[in-house]
């Protein structure tokens, strides 16, 4: 079982939980708004992937909060990814303690599969 997590309104999301049903693979999806992610998961998550992977600076979130007029550390902007994980690119993917972040359908099913 792998897990998802994203918002339910975001299109990556429903693409990715529909690509994951047409191809029969047992998912768990987790709405970050309403289950946010432990700070020791997405701590995990960015040691394999990197912040920059994983902080969607091209979101309207992070435009929104004016985090790049800000001369933030990583560690500061790792906390602001904690409270505000709408900022999270989409889809975050989890199997077995392995992360995979972003929406490539091939790059997906390699790493579910």
């Amino acid at each position: 079982m792998i897990d998802v997590y994203g918002v339910s309104t975001c299109d990556k999301i429903k693409k990715t939980l529909s690509l994951l049903n047409r191809n029969k693979i047992d998912h768990n999806f987790i709405n970050v708004r309403k289950n946010p992610i432990d700070r020791e998961t997405l701590s995990h998550a960015v040691s394999q992937l990197g912040l920059d992977i994983i902080l969607n600076r091209k979101g309207m979130l992070y435009r929104k909060l004016g985090l790049k007029d800000k001369n933030l550390s990583e560690k500061q902007l790792f906390e602001e990814l904690y409270n505000e994980q709408g900022m999270i690119k989409r889809p975050l993917i989890k199997k077995k303690g392995v992360f995979h972040c972003g929406y490539d359908e091939p790059a997906i099913i390699d790493f579910v599969k």
